[in-house]
């Protein structure tokens, strides 16, 4: 069947190519200059390469009838790309085109997750410098042509002021209306049904094939090292800003349904690589501080600041010797934790409340979890409505756990659930020689969050998670890396965490994920943070990452 769809998908390409140079009528005022488009890159778990290289000449021919310009033949741009190396920077690119004596250059990517493909596309106008980004989707091959055909005319319409034709325009363009939201994705179902159902182990009837796809919505791609991400109304205007900290600053975007477009940036301070951030108007004055955890070899230096716009920040403190974390407590709302570093590992024992006063940081009572658990590794919660506390943590084993306060395990599961790439300690200053052969046995490895919501309307707490995918990423202790992952959905049944749902298989390496309710909470919308590829194991290298939307619907029940 994939070899029959390669068929397919490869001849409609070249045979829409051929047709175009001799139908496509031109729709304005011919453009003069030259235009190279460079190999379309593949971010996807199978050989695309049938669909770049047609994606490529697609894009190429359609926009030369359309706009006029000449197009730098193929086999004079990949001699000059394979000269360059390979160009990431906006001034590499446009060296590139000028060596090509090119008025334009085109450069792009097709991501494939799950049966959805979306191609991302960058436009250089030498004269101006800054690219344009565009961006289209298509829920599977069969529609790949289609979503070609209008990445070129958002291209012609933007770049060149080449006007659309009425045959171009999607039925809701025509209309005068904005494209529809995307159906809700899943429903889940009351946890005693779950219970009920169970027919052994894995054996939840919640994992349905009809109520979960794979179906989507996604931005566009960015060249950014994903570590952490939030989402808070920063400059008050009512629309929630979205954050991203890649390992050495937090980048701050405003969205318009799924396009993210880049609004400030906020740099670490050199040598330290960031491992969480988070948000909470602890202060008190209507405006959300960003708390951003950080560490060198030797130890944290963490800050805090509030965005003033652009890439301005009145920093709440600087330099702090602590790891940091707001967070909600139950019966005290947000407060900031904190854990310290100590000379022979990278955590010292103890979790504190902490106060802020002359711009540094001060420690308060020491939180009642148990010493087994850091900072970053838990949440609270009271599961059963009883009026007691849980302890809602995932260990250094990547097993999910809940405890009392004092330390008892109620439950523990036997699957791997979180899986991360980020991590503290480890490397000199901890205890090991650079090189030596304990360097990074004192690694502790920085999970994604567990979300505490109600997502079935039962009254009871309920528990949303990652479990990114790797066997040899828990075989092996310091090589983690995780092809793909998948976002589940837990409930209390008084004995154990059960399955709600799952998402399918999602293709790259889930890094954080937020649950977005809508006001009357019967909704919400789950954002997935996701670096592409497989490199996610290397901290410093040059990655690709993304954001993907999901439609959740609480109140629908899923038929067994």
């Amino acid at each position: 069947m994939f070899k029959q769809t390669k068929r397919t998908v490869t001849f409609l390409l070249a045979a829409l190519i051929f047709v175009m140079h001799l139908a496509l009528p031109a729709t304005g005022a011919a453009q003069t200059g030259r235009i190279a488009f460079l190999p379309f890159k593949a971010n996807a778990p199978q050989d695309m390469s049938y669909l770049t290289s047609g994606i490529r000449d697609m894009l190429a021919s359609r926009i030369a009838s359309e706009v006029g310009l000449t197009v730098i033949d193929k086999a004079v741009v990949d001699k000059a790309l394979a000269g360059a190396g390979t160009p990431t920077q906006t001034e590499a690119f446009l060296k590139l085109a000028k060596t090509l004596q090119a008025d334009y250059l085109v450069v792009g990517s097709l991501t494939s997750m799950g049966s959805s493909l979306s191609l991302d596309a960058k436009v250089f106008e030498v004269a101006k410098g800054a690219p344009r980004n565009f961006y289209a989707t298509a829920k599977n091959e069969s529609e790949i042509i289609q979503s070609i055909d209008s990445l070129a005319w958002d291209i012609s319409e933007k770049i060149f002021a080449q006007k659309r034709p009425a045959s171009a325009l999607t039925q809701s363009q025509v209309a005068g209306q904005p494209t529809a939201q995307a159906q809700p994705q899943y429903a889940t179902a009351h946890p005693d049904r779950a219970f009920a159902g169970r027919t052994g182990a894995g054996g939840s009837p919640f994992i349905y094939a009809k109520g979960i796809t794979s179906e989507f919505q996604k931005t566009q791609n960015m060249k950014l090292s994903l570590q952490f991400m939030e989402m808070a109304d920063l400059d008050g205007d009512g629309q929630d800003e979205v954050i991203f900290a890649d390992n050495d600053s937090v980048q701050i975007f405003k969205r318009d349904g799924n396009r993210l477009s880049k609004v400030g940036q906020i740099p670490g301070k050199v040598g330290y690589r960031i491992h969480a951030i988070t948000v909470a108007d602890l202060n008190k004055n209507g405006k959300p501080e960003i708390y951003v955890s950080a560490a060198d070899s030797k130890g944290p230096h963490s800050f805090a600041f509030e965005w003033l716009g652009a890439d301005k920040a009145n920093y709440i403190f600087q330099d702090a010797k602590w790891y940091i974390r707001a967070m909600p407590i139950l019966g005290e709302g947000m407060v900031l934790a904190g854990q310290q570093a100590d000379a022979s590992k990278a955590v010292a024992p103890g979790i504190f409340r902490l106060d802020v006063a002359n711009a540094a940081l001060k420690a308060g009572s020491r939180m009642d979890v148990p010493a087994s658990v850091n900072l970053f590794e838990f949440t609270i919660a009271d599961l059963d409505n009883d009026g007691s506390r849980e302890i809602i943590a995932i260990d250094q084993y990547d097993r999910l756990q809940v405890l009392r306060p004092g330390g008892t395990v109620l439950w523990k599961s036997d699957e791997f659930y979180g899986g991360t790439t980020r991590f503290i300690g480890g490397t000199e200053g901890f205890g090991a020689g650079k090189g030596s052969a304990q360097e990074g046995s004192n690694r502790i490895y920085i999970p994604s969050r567990i979300i505490v919501y109600d997502v079935n309307g039962d009254g009871q707490p309920d528990i949303i998670i990652n479990k990114n995918l790797s066997t040899s990423s828990r075989l092996f202790e310091n090589m983690k890396n995780y092809p793909s992952g998948e976002i589940h959905a837990l409930s209390w049944n008084g004995i154990a965490l059960s399955e709600l749902w799952r998402t399918k298989k999602i293709d790259g390496y889930i890094v954080d994920y937020l649950l977005r309710p809508a006001a009357d909470k019967k909704s919400a919308e789950l954002l997935v943070g996701l670096v592409l590829g497989s490199g996610a194991s290397d901290l410093f290298a040059d990655q690709t990452s993304t954001m993907l939307i999901y439609q959740l619907d609480f109140t629908k029940k899923q038929e067994q």
